[in-house]
């Protein structure tokens, strides 16, 4: 987290060792962070912003000043024999996934926009064609939180490629960033268009370029070395840090240099990518090889 720690410390916490976007948890009460509590819930900013913060039949509301992609908010809800799963309201009827981690008897939350909070219960998932596909609990576990959804209700389609839109909503639903405008790519519908939001938040946060400065190609494919240096990307943006410099086992990386390299032993680390003799960085990524790596990082990042 920016602000008055420049980078997130890695730390560890029941027994897995986490990126925590705070440097303290609720059980510390941290002074060296500006808070605001009410019954159930304690919200923290490092930025010193001014906190506003109500909870009324089972609503959590947070205000803030300073609330923003690069300015998130840590918010801690005591559970108290709640469940479900924790969503915020994106308008009347409808809500939209938050990232977050469970902690048992509370909920650790990562905002980055004025937000009400409330536990659902989404319906049942069941996609028929998850029966042998790797990686079937990780798109089990993304789905059930709305992160990821199935190309129909009863199909996920787990080798189908993601294009450059659907990337871009996945990475923006799972990190609960704040939707933002994009002007500047004439082949998105600044009204009509689902996915406008999602890449312009992306795109703010240096995470996602366009194929030239006016133009994004929303439907192109994403390749697996794409995946990797936007994921990377993601991490920086929330100032996850891995010290470690591993080999990687690959042989089809050895050409790596630079971002490409450091955010390929980042999520090597952490494994989010499989042991094999090769990456094929040039192949088009599948939505379950992606919901893998998504899964992993969001768990790391103390998101999940």
């Amino acid at each position: 987290m920016k602000g008055i720690f420049q980078k997130t410390m890695l730390i560890t916490l029941l027994g897995a060792s986490i990126a925590c976007p705070m440097q303290a948890s609720a059980y510390d009460e941290p002074t060296n962070y500006v808070h605001m509590k009410t019954e159930n819930m304690t919200v923290y900013s490092a930025y010193g912003a001014t906190i506003s913060a109500t909870e009324k039949n089972g609503v959590y509301s947070i205000k803030a000043n300073i609330v923003n992609n690069r300015q998130p908010l840590e918010v801690v809800i005591f559970k108290n024999g709640q469940t479900g799963v924790l969503q915020q309201v994106f308008k009347k009827g409808i809500t939209e996934p938050v990232a977050y981690r469970d902690e048992g008897d509370r909920v650790v939350a990562t905002i980055h926009n004025n937000a009400e909070l409330k536990f659902v219960h989404p319906e049942q998932l069941y996609f028929r064609d998850l029966t042998r596909a790797t990686g079937s609990s990780y798109i089990q576990t993304l789905a059930e939180r709305g992160i990821i959804r199935g190309r129909t209700p009863d199909y996920f389609g787990v080798n189908d490629a993601l294009t450059r839109a659907q990337f871009s909503a996945l990475l923006v639903r799972a990190f609960s960033f704040q939707q933002m405008p994009t002007k500047q790519f004439t082949d998105i519908d600044q009204k009509k268009s689902w996915y406008v939001g999602h890449v312009g938040a992306l795109h703010s946060l240096g995470i996602i370029n366009g194929k030239s400065p006016t133009i994004f190609d929303p439907n192109g494919k994403i390749t697996r070395q794409q995946a990797i240096l936007m994921l990377g990307r993601t991490l920086d943006a929330v100032d996850f840090v891995h010290e470690d410099e591993l080999t990687l086992p690959y042989e089809d990386s050895r050409a790596f240099k630079g971002e490409l390299l450091r955010h390929t032993q980042t999520l090597y680390a952490i494994g989010a990518l499989d042991e094999s003799a090769t990456l094929r960085p040039n192949d088009y990524i599948t939505r379950s090889q992606f919901a893998k790596m998504l899964a992993v990082t969001l768990q790391v990042a103390g998101r999940l």
